[in-house]
């Protein structure tokens, strides 16, 4: 039983902030990814109080209200975020992101939509002790994948790899989990173990910008939405995230 003195964080439960059922978070981009969306979404901003260090939004598709929130990279960042959501009526998320290809195979611009994730990060273990697995639910995970086979485009399953150093990755990741993860990032592990900590759905999806592995060395350098391929990686999951969450509202 935990006995130590809890802090009071009112921006965990801001009075200004409804947040929708169903929600988007994207941890990474604010001006690139995040500009692209709101003007994709025809997304609006919702005003904050200063406690709180995020990007909040809401948007409609149809008569269907949902959020999109803005948290900045890392584990930390998104495991609070998630703790905001939960606080303020969030039900279900799910993680849009970047992720580097570790499998030879990932092109850049297909997209990733993963089981799980190794636990490379620290965040994580404040809500869970090592052994426990960081599994995305499985019920959102399967909705994601089903609504892409639905698109003429490439997406991969499997594990990635949720890393707290981007510029830091070495042979722990290309060489001991070669064959074993698809792709690296920064926030799935938290967001997966944190989620069922919170009782929150999550899963993720990510379109990849790199991939060190590839025999084109064009492809060792990560690029962003100027790239075709990334832009088209970028709109597709867009389609199939809010195509997905549309359907748990009907």
């Amino acid at each position: 039983m935990n006995t130590a003195p809890q802090r009071a964080f009112e921006q965990a439960n801001n009075p200004d902030f409804e947040c929708r059922e169903s929600v988007i978070l994207l941890p990474f981009g604010r001006q690139s990814y995040l500009n692209e969306m709101i003007r994709l979404l025809a997304a609006k901003q919702i005003p904050m109080d200063v406690t709180t260090d995020r990007e909040i939004y809401d948007f409609n598709i149809g008569e269907q209200d949902f959020t999109l929130v803005y948290c900045g990279m890392g584990a930390p960042a998104t495991v609070n975020a998630l703790e905001m959501i939960c606080s303020n009526g969030g039900r279900r998320v799910v993680l849009f992101g970047a992720c580097g290809g570790v499998a030879p195979d990932l092109q850049v611009g297909e997209l990733v939509i993963p089981a799980g994730a190794v636990r490379g990060e620290g965040a994580s273990y404040y809500y869970a002790p090592e052994a426990f697995p960081a599994v995305c639910d499985v019920d959102l995970t399967f909705s994601l994948r089903q609504t892409a086979l639905q698109y003429p485009y490439t997406f991969h399953p499997g594990i990635v790899y949720s890393t707290d150093a981007s510029y830091r990755q070495g042979d722990n990741i290309y060489q001991t989990y070669r064959e074993l993860v698809v792709a690296v990032e920064c926030e799935c592990s938290a967001a997966a173990v944190a989620g069922i900590e919170l009782g929150l759905q999550v899963a993720a999806l990510f379109f990849c910008t790199d991939n060190v592995t590839s025999s084109s060395d064009e492809d060792h350098s990560y690029r962003s939405l100027e790239h075709p391929a990334i832009k088209e990686g970028f709109e597709k999951g867009l389609e199939i995230i809010t195509s997905t969450l549309v359907q748990y509202g009907q």
